[in-house]
């Protein structure tokens, strides 16, 4: 979750990679996992909550007094208009078998047209599973978060659904946030909101290492009316794996015609286990 103080833009000629790009990429990852023979699941055996993907959150939460430190950087990119670093670090740390608590200390942002820095907001929330993804016919789970910032203040809560089967893993998050903002926290104006959802298939091609594709689909509702476009992104994701340490590469290319909105988004993702 990330907020920022609103602004208008003017429509841009449409940045939208071409859809021949985007459909060579899924298409080479997809080859990929169908070509390598299925090895054994380095995780089959544990419950791990290790990611698989960039924008799709698993469902199983940390073990019980385990501290993860994941930070998480997007770079943002439309042609003339847009080229911003967006970074968050988090504590994640296990309270119960089935609850984790996550700590966002600050989440900031960089725009590398004018070098200016800017501070997002620190955020609080908390994940509860309900059911394993290795043993139930599927895991799911829920979330709750909130962020502060300078001007905003929002709420945004999850279901989030994952299938793990032998070396494949199935993820869908769905997501609806509410954001407050003003001149001040105290004096909070304006309200928004936002519907999105995530999928994503993901293939362990060797153990550590997971090759996938994700999708993202966004639904603006400025001043809580419907709107009339949405965003649409999609690209491939690969998830490398150790014990203490995972590493995540995730790109998203719009397929819509927001000219407006970020026509490439690339994510990393680290995460170290104390």
């Amino acid at each position: 979750m990330h907020l920022h103080p609103s602004a208008k833009t003017q429509p841009q000629p449409d940045n939208a990679l071409p859809g021949a790009f985007l459909k060579l990429a899924l298409c080479a990852v997809s080859a990929a996992a169908l070509l390598v023979p299925t090895p054994a699941s380095a995780e089959s055996e544990s419950d791990s909550p290790e990611r698989r993907f960039g924008f799709t959150h698993p469902a199983l939460t940390q073990p019980v007094g385990e501290i993860e430190l994941e930070t998480r950087g997007t770079w943002k990119h439309r042609t003339g208009e847009l080229r911003a670093f967006e970074f968050s670090h988090e504590f994640e740390i296990g309270l119960t078998r089935q609850t984790q608590l996550g700590l966002s200390v600050a989440s900031w942002s960089l725009d590398a047209r004018t070098g200016e820095k800017r501070f997002s907001d620190a955020a609080l929330e908390v994940i509860h599973n309900f059911t394993n993804p290795l043993t139930s016919a599927i895991g799911s789970a829920v979330s709750a978060e909130v962020a502060i910032g300078e001007r905003s203040t929002a709420l945004e809560t999850k279901l989030i659904l994952e299938k793990r089967l032998g070396a494949w893993t199935l993820g869908w998050n769905g997501s609806l946030e509410a954001t407050w903002d003003g001149e001040r926290v105290g004096d909070l104006q304006e309200s928004a909101g936002e519907l999105s959802q995530s999928v994503g298939i993901a293939y362990d091609v060797l153990p550590g290492l997971s090759l996938g594709v994700e999708a993202l689909h966004v639904l603006p509702l400025e001043k809580w009316h419907a709107p009339s476009q949405s965003e649409l992104y999609a690209g491939p994701s690969m998830t490398y794996r150790q014990k203490h340490f995972r590493a995540t590469l995730a790109a998203l290319f719009q397929t819509t015609e927001r000219t407006e909105e970020p026509a490439l988004q690339l994510r990393t993702i680290f995460g170290i286990e104390f």
